[in-house]
Protein backbone atom coordinates (compact mmCIF):
# COMPACT_ATOMS: atom_id res chain seq x y z
CA UNK A 1 0.00 0.00 0.00
CA UNK A 2 1.23 3.32 -0.30
CA UNK A 3 0.63 5.50 2.57
CA UNK A 4 0.93 8.99 3.83
CA UNK A 5 2.23 9.74 7.77
CA UNK A 6 2.71 12.74 9.07
CA UNK A 7 4.48 13.11 12.14
CA UNK A 8 5.96 9.56 11.25
CA UNK A 9 9.81 10.18 12.64
CA UNK A 10 9.15 10.05 16.02
CA UNK A 11 7.33 9.16 19.05
CA UNK A 12 4.48 7.00 18.45
CA UNK A 13 4.49 8.20 14.56
CA UNK A 14 7.83 6.41 14.52
CA UNK A 15 6.95 3.06 15.84
CA UNK A 16 4.22 3.32 13.05
CA UNK A 17 6.66 3.79 10.39
CA UNK A 18 8.87 1.08 11.60
CA UNK A 19 5.39 -1.59 11.87
CA UNK A 20 4.03 -0.26 8.60
CA UNK A 21 7.71 -0.94 7.08
CA UNK A 22 8.20 -4.26 8.10
CA UNK A 23 5.01 -5.11 6.71
CA UNK A 24 6.20 -3.91 3.06
CA UNK A 25 4.24 -0.94 2.44
CA UNK A 26 5.32 2.34 0.41
CA UNK A 27 5.38 5.16 2.72
CA UNK A 28 5.46 9.10 2.57
CA UNK A 29 6.56 10.78 6.01
CA UNK A 30 5.54 14.60 6.09
CA UNK A 31 8.09 16.31 8.26
CA UNK A 32 8.47 19.65 9.49
CA UNK A 33 11.69 21.11 8.18
CA UNK A 34 14.27 20.22 6.28
CA UNK A 35 16.61 19.50 9.53
CA UNK A 36 14.61 16.66 10.48
CA UNK A 37 14.08 15.42 6.79
CA UNK A 38 17.89 14.89 7.03
CA UNK A 39 17.35 13.23 10.61
CA UNK A 40 14.95 10.90 9.14
CA UNK A 41 16.69 9.72 5.88
CA UNK A 42 19.94 8.91 8.25
CA UNK A 43 17.38 6.95 9.86
CA UNK A 44 16.42 5.34 7.09
CA UNK A 45 19.02 5.31 5.00
CA UNK A 46 18.51 1.54 4.27
CA UNK A 47 14.77 1.85 3.33
CA UNK A 48 13.79 2.17 -0.27
CA UNK A 49 10.01 1.93 0.67
CA UNK A 50 10.20 5.44 1.73
CA UNK A 51 9.93 8.69 0.58
CA UNK A 52 10.14 11.91 2.21
CA UNK A 53 7.96 15.61 2.00
CA UNK A 54 8.82 18.47 4.28
CA UNK A 55 6.01 21.10 5.55
CA UNK A 56 5.87 22.74 8.16
CA UNK A 57 2.02 22.97 9.19
CA UNK A 58 1.45 25.93 10.86
CA UNK A 59 2.08 27.59 7.07
CA UNK A 60 -0.77 27.00 4.75
CA UNK A 61 1.95 27.86 1.76
CA UNK A 62 3.58 24.99 2.88
CA UNK A 63 0.54 22.45 3.12
CA UNK A 64 -0.30 24.08 -0.61
CA UNK A 65 3.11 22.90 -1.76
CA UNK A 66 3.30 19.30 -0.26
CA UNK A 67 -0.10 18.11 -1.44
CA UNK A 68 1.95 19.48 -5.09
CA UNK A 69 4.91 16.92 -4.41
CA UNK A 70 2.54 14.16 -3.07
CA UNK A 71 0.48 14.75 -6.49
CA UNK A 72 3.17 14.71 -8.24
CA UNK A 73 4.79 11.88 -6.68
CA UNK A 74 1.97 9.36 -6.19
CA UNK A 75 -0.60 8.70 -8.75
CA UNK A 76 -3.00 7.20 -6.03
CA UNK A 77 -3.29 7.04 -1.71
CA UNK A 78 -3.74 3.87 0.07
CA UNK A 79 -4.38 6.04 3.06
CA UNK A 80 -3.23 8.58 5.44
CA UNK A 81 -2.11 8.48 9.16
CA UNK A 82 -2.90 11.92 10.10
CA UNK A 83 -0.43 12.03 13.49
CA UNK A 84 1.18 15.05 13.67
CA UNK A 85 0.23 17.39 16.27
CA UNK A 86 1.26 20.12 19.18
CA UNK A 87 0.51 20.68 22.37
CA UNK A 88 1.96 23.86 23.91
CA UNK A 89 2.36 25.92 26.94
CA UNK A 90 1.07 29.24 26.63
CA UNK A 91 -1.43 31.22 23.96
CA UNK A 92 0.43 31.64 20.47
CA UNK A 93 -1.57 32.58 17.44
CA UNK A 94 -1.09 31.39 13.70
CA UNK A 95 0.10 33.97 10.45
CA UNK A 96 -3.41 33.54 10.21
CA UNK A 97 -4.95 34.74 13.63
CA UNK A 98 -5.93 31.32 14.60
CA UNK A 99 -4.80 29.48 18.30
CA UNK A 100 -1.75 27.80 16.95
CA UNK A 101 -2.87 24.27 18.35
CA UNK A 102 -5.95 24.77 15.90
CA UNK A 103 -4.02 25.69 13.30
CA UNK A 104 -1.67 22.89 13.15
CA UNK A 105 -3.89 20.06 14.79
CA UNK A 106 -7.48 20.89 13.01
CA UNK A 107 -7.69 23.06 10.22
CA UNK A 108 -4.00 21.89 8.29
CA UNK A 109 -5.04 18.10 8.76
CA UNK A 110 -8.17 19.57 7.29
CA UNK A 111 -6.73 21.43 4.33
CA UNK A 112 -3.84 18.59 3.81
CA UNK A 113 -6.88 15.68 3.68
CA UNK A 114 -9.12 17.53 1.51
CA UNK A 115 -6.53 18.40 -1.06
CA UNK A 116 -5.71 14.20 -1.60
CA UNK A 117 -8.98 13.13 -1.51
CA UNK A 118 -8.96 12.82 -5.44
CA UNK A 119 -5.57 10.41 -4.49
CA UNK A 120 -7.46 8.52 -2.20
CA UNK A 121 -10.46 7.80 -3.90
CA UNK A 122 -8.53 6.49 -6.80
CA UNK A 123 -6.94 2.97 -3.93
CA UNK A 124 -9.66 0.31 -4.01
CA UNK A 125 -10.47 0.54 0.20
CA UNK A 126 -8.64 4.28 1.06
CA UNK A 127 -8.93 5.22 4.43
CA UNK A 128 -7.74 8.49 6.88
CA UNK A 129 -6.79 7.56 10.67
CA UNK A 130 -6.22 10.49 13.09
CA UNK A 131 -4.90 10.32 16.13
CA UNK A 132 -7.39 11.72 18.35
CA UNK A 133 -7.01 11.79 22.41
CA UNK A 134 -9.65 10.82 25.23
CA UNK A 135 -13.03 12.14 26.56
CA UNK A 136 -14.10 13.69 22.78
CA UNK A 137 -17.16 11.92 23.59
CA UNK A 138 -17.79 14.81 26.42
CA UNK A 139 -17.44 17.49 23.92
CA UNK A 140 -20.82 19.12 23.58
CA UNK A 141 -20.24 21.86 20.99
CA UNK A 142 -17.70 24.09 18.86
CA UNK A 143 -17.51 27.66 19.79
CA UNK A 144 -15.37 28.58 16.27
CA UNK A 145 -14.49 32.31 17.66
CA UNK A 146 -13.66 31.14 21.46
CA UNK A 147 -11.75 28.56 20.05
CA UNK A 148 -9.79 30.91 17.26
CA UNK A 149 -8.87 33.66 20.43
CA UNK A 150 -9.22 32.16 23.47
CA UNK A 151 -9.83 34.00 26.72
CA UNK A 152 -7.80 32.08 29.22
CA UNK A 153 -5.24 29.47 28.28
CA UNK A 154 -5.38 26.26 29.68
CA UNK A 155 -2.86 23.54 29.53
CA UNK A 156 -3.64 20.43 28.20
CA UNK A 157 -7.66 20.60 28.68
CA UNK A 158 -8.10 23.71 26.87
CA UNK A 159 -7.13 25.13 23.22
CA UNK A 160 -5.64 21.65 23.04
CA UNK A 161 -8.41 19.56 23.59
CA UNK A 162 -10.78 22.18 21.62
CA UNK A 163 -7.98 21.53 18.74
CA UNK A 164 -8.47 17.91 18.45
CA UNK A 165 -12.34 17.96 18.36
CA UNK A 166 -12.60 20.34 16.31
CA UNK A 167 -9.83 18.26 14.01
CA UNK A 168 -12.51 15.48 14.84
CA UNK A 169 -15.79 16.96 13.77
CA UNK A 170 -13.64 17.92 10.41
CA UNK A 171 -12.96 14.78 9.42
CA UNK A 172 -16.64 14.21 10.18
CA UNK A 173 -17.61 16.06 7.82
CA UNK A 174 -15.50 15.14 5.00
CA UNK A 175 -16.54 11.69 5.80
CA UNK A 176 -19.73 12.52 4.74
CA UNK A 177 -18.54 14.09 1.52
CA UNK A 178 -16.54 11.49 0.54
CA UNK A 179 -18.33 8.31 1.48
CA UNK A 180 -15.34 5.81 -0.35
CA UNK A 181 -12.96 6.64 2.01
CA UNK A 182 -13.40 5.49 5.91
CA UNK A 183 -12.32 7.80 8.02
CA UNK A 184 -11.45 6.62 11.58
CA UNK A 185 -10.18 8.69 14.80
CA UNK A 186 -7.98 6.53 17.45
CA UNK A 187 -7.21 7.61 21.16
CA UNK A 188 -4.21 5.86 21.13
CA UNK A 189 -4.12 6.36 24.85
CA UNK A 190 -1.51 7.51 27.20
CA UNK A 191 1.73 7.36 26.09
CA UNK A 192 5.13 8.46 26.62
CA UNK A 193 6.46 10.94 23.80
CA UNK A 194 8.16 14.13 23.51
CA UNK A 195 5.05 16.03 23.35
CA UNK A 196 3.69 14.59 26.78
CA UNK A 197 7.17 14.99 28.57
CA UNK A 198 7.13 19.02 27.43
CA UNK A 199 6.56 22.39 28.51
CA UNK A 200 2.66 22.40 27.58
CA UNK A 201 2.04 19.03 29.62
CA UNK A 202 0.39 20.68 33.18
CA UNK A 203 3.27 19.42 35.77
CA UNK A 204 0.61 17.57 38.13
CA UNK A 205 0.81 15.28 35.52
CA UNK A 206 4.03 14.53 34.74
CA UNK A 207 4.83 12.68 37.30
CA UNK A 208 2.08 9.87 36.43
CA UNK A 209 3.42 10.30 32.88
CA UNK A 210 6.62 8.48 33.87
CA UNK A 211 5.13 5.80 35.64
CA UNK A 212 1.53 5.21 34.15
CA UNK A 213 1.94 5.83 30.66
CA UNK A 214 2.59 3.26 28.13
CA UNK A 215 5.20 2.96 25.34
CA UNK A 216 5.34 4.61 22.29
CA UNK A 217 4.54 0.99 19.91
CA UNK A 218 1.58 0.65 22.37
CA UNK A 219 0.25 3.60 20.75
CA UNK A 220 0.92 2.85 17.42
CA UNK A 221 -0.45 -0.65 17.64
CA UNK A 222 -4.01 0.95 18.42
CA UNK A 223 -3.43 3.72 15.50
CA UNK A 224 -2.64 0.68 13.08
CA UNK A 225 -5.36 -1.37 14.43
CA UNK A 226 -7.58 1.94 13.57
CA UNK A 227 -6.35 1.75 9.58
CA UNK A 228 -6.45 -2.51 9.30
CA UNK A 229 -8.73 -3.74 12.32
CA UNK A 230 -11.67 -5.57 11.52
CA UNK A 231 -13.85 -4.28 14.23
CA UNK A 232 -13.32 -1.23 12.69
CA UNK A 233 -14.17 -1.16 9.17
CA UNK A 234 -17.44 1.33 9.26
CA UNK A 235 -16.43 5.18 8.68
CA UNK A 236 -16.57 8.03 11.21
CA UNK A 237 -15.86 6.09 14.30
CA UNK A 238 -14.28 7.09 17.59
CA UNK A 239 -11.99 4.84 19.09
CA UNK A 240 -10.84 5.69 22.63
CA UNK A 241 -10.47 3.16 25.63
CA UNK A 242 -10.47 -0.09 22.84
CA UNK A 243 -14.04 1.09 22.70
CA UNK A 244 -15.84 3.30 20.05
CA UNK A 245 -17.58 6.15 21.56
CA UNK A 246 -20.24 8.08 20.56
CA UNK A 247 -19.06 12.04 18.80
CA UNK A 248 -21.84 14.75 19.86
CA UNK A 249 -20.74 17.22 17.70
CA UNK A 250 -20.50 18.62 14.15
CA UNK A 251 -19.52 21.46 12.13
CA UNK A 252 -21.27 23.43 9.57
CA UNK A 253 -19.90 24.87 6.31
CA UNK A 254 -20.18 28.42 7.65
CA UNK A 255 -17.69 27.37 10.60
CA UNK A 256 -15.14 25.61 8.37
CA UNK A 257 -15.10 28.85 6.39
CA UNK A 258 -14.84 31.04 9.65
CA UNK A 259 -12.00 28.73 10.53
CA UNK A 260 -10.30 29.14 7.32
CA UNK A 261 -11.13 32.61 6.50
CA UNK A 262 -13.26 32.24 3.34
Amino acid sequence: MKILITGGHSGMGLALTKRLLAEGHHLGLIVRTEHRKSEAQKLFSQESNITFFTADLSKRQEVEHVVAEVQSTWEYLDGIFNNAGVLLDQLYFSDYGNELQLEINAISPYLLIQALLPLLEKAQEPFVVSTATGTLDKKKLIDIPAFQKPKKFTKLMGSYMDSKITMVALMNYLAKQHDRVRFVHVDPGAIKTKMTSGSGMPWLLKPIRNILFKSPEYGAENLYKGAFGENYQKSGLYISGQKVRPIRVEITVDQINELIKK
